[in-house]
C-alpha cells in the first residue's frame, strides 16, 4: 500500500492509538469525574473525549481543526442519540491533539493519576486504535471557531 492511501485510510506508521477509559460514576459524582479526567488530561497535554450519564465532552475551540477518529465518532453519537446507554459509567478515550500516540509514560501517568483522584472502580487500555478499520472514511471533521 502506497504511503499517501495508508496516510488516508490511518494504517501502518498512521495508525493513531489512544487510551480508551471506563468509570464507574452516578448522577451524584458524574460532574466530579469528569472535571477530574478533564483536568487530567490537560495536566498531560492530551484531549479526554466520551460521556454517559447524559453528559458528553468533545474537544474545545482551542484544538481548531480537528480530526475526531471514528471509533470517538461513534462513541458520540451513541451516547447523543440515547443518553442512558451509559446511565451507570462513563465511557470514553483520551487522545492525542496532534494526532500521534501517546506515549507509555504519559499513559502510565495518567493511570496513576487516575487511580489516585477517582476512588470509582474504572477499566483503562493503554493502547487502543482509534480508526475503525472497516469504515476508515467515517471521520468527523470538527471546525472549532
Amino acid at each position: 500500500m502506497k504511503k499517501r492511501l495508508r496516510k488516508k485510510l490511518h494504517k501502518g506508521e498512521f495508525q493513531q492509538y489512544g487510551i480508551s477509559i471506563m468509570v464507574t460514576a452516578n448522577a451524584e459524582n458524574v460532574d466530579a469525574i469528569l472535571d477530574t479526567i478533564t483536568e487530567i488530561a490537560e495536566r498531560h497535554n492530551i484531549i479526554f473525549c466520551g460521556g454517559g450519564l447524559s453528559r458528553l465532552l468533545l474537544p474545545s475551540d482551542a484544538y481548531g481543526n480537528l480530526t475526531i477518529p471514528s471509533k470517538i465518532v461513534f462513541l458520540a453519537m451513541t451516547i447523543a442519540k440515547d443518553p442512558q446507554i451509559c446511565s451507570d459509567s462513563i465511557v470514553g478515550y483520551f487522545i492525542n491533539p496532534e494526532g500521534k500516540e501517546i506515549s507509555a509514560k504519559v499513559a502510565d501517568a495518567v493511570n496513576a493519576e487516575l487511580e489516585k483522584a477517582l476512588g470509582v472502580n474504572f477499566k483503562i487500555n493503554h493502547r487502543v486504535g482509534l480508526w475503525d478499520d472497516t469504515k476508515p472514511q467515517s471521520c468527523m471533521q470538527i471546525v472549532c471557531k
